[in-house]
């Protein structure tokens, strides 16, 4: 039964060794899995074969198929992480070597046993050599499965569902591999001892690791690409490196604690001891960023995880965010980048040569001045991080030179964008004590280039608020100034016919009427001081829109009686606010008025049309160019009168939407001008 298990292990190898070199659907890394297939299927067809054809002893096949295991260990390492394109290769090169050393140094290195009888039955010695490789195998394993559980976690659902079942297939033979690998961790260093029955065990998993493999080979497209993220690499070397530790830290206390007695449990207070530097250690600073540059350079091709630091840069650094929010986050992000500690950003406002301070950290953070003066007007040119020695090379820099030991800054950094430099980013030096290499100035000017962008847009908003303020103060201004004039223009009507008719009874007490609505209005206006946005037709009512028509006509008797035609029809009431509308008729009448001549006429129509009321002022005065009306018609301070402020069809308008209603004007230059307005009835 073994023999035929062995055979199908050889054979299940053999078959998917063809499939992945003829047909790599695993990417670049397809070819690497046959350093881990085909050592695994030799160590079958060794025990197999191995006494048959070549005359191997039992031992002698044993320790041939568990040099194999070590080879399939290694070529695990190896295929697991070039399946990650950005793996460095150095920490791989190290196990391919380890594992040809133990390999030859099994053959070479005899167990120190003269009686083969000492050894348990169904166990091989192999001595210290085959204690270590064990050690080898248990520390490769735990390694490859942590990289697999990461790279699962971290891959998109499409990946994961692609290649899910070559990892359940590598990480059941590395479960096999910890089994066997235990088994002679149990025994003494020196007798390295190896349980048969797991080598056995190692080629059936082998065979279901095999068709686990050929199931995700049939899925594969060749397109999937695997990505292990650095936070994830960080916690697992982190883990590991805690874990060896702990466990060295333990072993050595044992020892410690058989050669003397102090008085005192040696075993626990070395183990204490070991664990209040492990801390220590693990909070220091600088040693966690050395640490991290190291894992950095030699494990990651690309030293920082763009993906993960541009989504948190595109979450954090906002242009809707105030700019103090928003360069806080960008300092936190360099120096968990980085490991840099003094780190500032500076802004550059309304000065075009002033920068002022937004966000400072580390020592610097209570000893800047909250603005700089000089600095801008020598970083012009510059379009990269610059260091110290960089501005040695450039002349007239010694601003920026002074800049740079004030916030001492190892790099800084010009914040551009469209070619303008809005502010500045200074970097202190790398606590792992490193100078900042060619990819950290990549990173940051990558990051750089996004904060910018959004304090160019910071500016902007803030730009366009200050506009849409002046807008709003400017209408707030049309509708007052309107108002003021329309009230001077009837006052002015009076005083122009009181000379004629101030003897008349009826004209005095037509005037003084009209004098004392005029100062009502003007009280009303200065007490309210309402804006058309917020507060236009806010006190609406049922109204007859002819009553109105009547009421401005009779305000403006003494001015336009003579040439005013009042052709108004049955309507039904509209829901309107009565004063704002008389406004709108009163600028209209005023208009036309300006624009006849002393034979000229207006005519004033309204109209019932069914679901709508119509209002319209006619007159055959001078009219208004195609132009005009095109161009500058409803703009405020456009208009054809000499003497006109160009608000009051601006202002109309306005107060025409707040009702729901319309102003529709038609002009003809020398021929004159019909503005219609339309209502809404009360039903509708």
């Amino acid at each position: 039964m073994i023999h035929w298990i062995d055979a199908m292990a050889f054979i299940a190898g053999l078959g998917l060794s063809f499939l992945l070199a003829l047909f790599p659907r695993f990417g670049p890394g397809s070819r690497y899995l046959l350093f881990f297939v085909l050592p695994a299927c030799f160590s079958a067809v060794v025990q197999t074969y191995g006494m048959d054809i070549a005359g191997l002893s039992r031992q002698n096949s044993l320790r041939l198929s568990f040099a194999f295991i070590i080879a399939t260990a290694a070529g695990g390492y190896l295929a697991s992480s070039n399946l990650n394109r950005k793996a460095k290769r150095s920490p791989i090169a190290a196990a391919c070597i380890v594992s040809l050393l133990l390999i030859i140094f099994l053959y070479q290195i005899t167990p120190p046993y003269v009686d083969e009888l000492q050894v348990p039955e169904g166990y091989l010695a192999l001595g210290l050599v085959g204690y270590i490789s064990a050690l080898f195998l248990l520390i490769t394993s735990v390694i490859v499965l942590a990289n697999i559980e990461q790279i699962l976690r971290r891959s998109s659902e499409t990946v994961r569902w692609e290649l899910k079942f070559l990892f359940i297939g590598m990480a059941a033979l590395y479960a096999a591999i910890i089994y066997m690998s235990a088994h002679t961790l149990l025994f003494a260093p020196r007798n390295g001892y190896l349980l048969s029955e797991s080598i056995e065990l190692f080629h059936t998993i082998f065979i279901v690791s095999c068709i686990l493999i050929a199931i995700s080979w049939k899925r594969g497209s060749g397109r999937s690409r695997i990505a292990v993220s650095h936070g994830a690499i960080y916690s697992s070397i982190t883990l590991l490196s805690v874990g060896v530790y702990l466990i060295a830290s333990s072993l050595i206390a044992r020892w410690v604690s058989r050669y003397g007695d102090i008085g005192l449990p040696v075993e626990a207070l070395i183990f204490l001891v070991s664990a209040v530097v492990l801390v220590v250690l693990y909070l220091g600073t600088g040693f966690r960023h050395r640490t991290r540059a190291w894992i950095r350079r030699n494990i990651f091709a690309g030293k920082y995880d763009y993906r993960q630091f541009w989504l948190e840069a595109t979450e954090r650094v906002r242009s809707i965010d105030p700019q103090e929010v928003t360069a806080a986050a960008m300092a936190d992000i360099v120096h968990r980048a980085l490991g840099a500690i003094d780190i500032s950003v500076w802004i550059r406002h309304w000065n075009p040569n002033r920068l002022h301070l937004l966000s400072s950290t580390g020592t610097i953070s209570d000893s800047l001045d909250s603005s700089a003066t000089g600095v801008i007007e020598q970083l012009l040119n510059a379009s990269e991080p610059l260091s110290a020695d960089d501005l040695e090379s450039m002349e007239g820099t010694a601003i920026a030179k002074d800049f740079m030991e004030k916030t001492r800054a190892s790099l800084l950094v010009p914040l551009l964008s469209s070619n303008r430099i809005v502010g500045v980013l200074t970097v202190g030096p790398d606590r792992s004590g490193h100078p900042y290499d060619w990819e950290a100035r990549e990173f940051l000017r990558a990051l750089a280039g996004h904060a910018a962008g959004e304090f160019h847009k910071s500016d902007l908003l803030s730009t366009l608020v200050a506009a849409k303020e002046d807008e709003a103060f400017r209408t707030f201004s049309t509708f007052l100034l309107h108002d003021l004039k329309n009230f001077a223009s009837t006052l002015s009507y009076i005083a122009q016919n009181a000379p004629r008719h101030q003897h008349n009874p009826d004209f005095q007490r037509d005037s003084f009427q009209s004098v004392y609505d005029t100062a009502e209005k003007m009280k009303r206006l200065c007490n309210s001081l309402r804006t058309f946005s917020s507060n236009l037709a806010a006190d609406k009512k049922l109204a007859d829109l002819n009553q109105i028509v009547r009421s401005v006509a009779d305000t403006l008797n003494a001015g336009i009686s003579k040439y005013l035609q009042l052709e108004t029809g049955d309507l039904p009431p509209v829901l309107i606010d009565s004063e704002e509308v008389k406004r709108v008729v009163q600028n209209l009448l005023l208009n036309a008025r300006e624009a006849i001549s002393d034979n000229g006429a207006i005519i004033v129509r309204t109209t019932d049309r069914g679901g709508q009321v119509e209002l319209s002022v006619q007159d055959n005065g001078k009219g208004m160019s195609r132009d005009f009306m095109d161009r500058e018609l409803f703009q405020p301070f456009h208009t054809t009168k000499s003497g006109g402020l160009g608000i009051g069809l601006f202002q109309s308008k306005k107060i025409m939407e707040a009702h729901r209603g319309s102003i529709l004007v038609e002009s003809e230059e020398g021929k004159g001008t019909r503005v219609i307005l339309t209502f809404p009835t009360a039903k509708e």
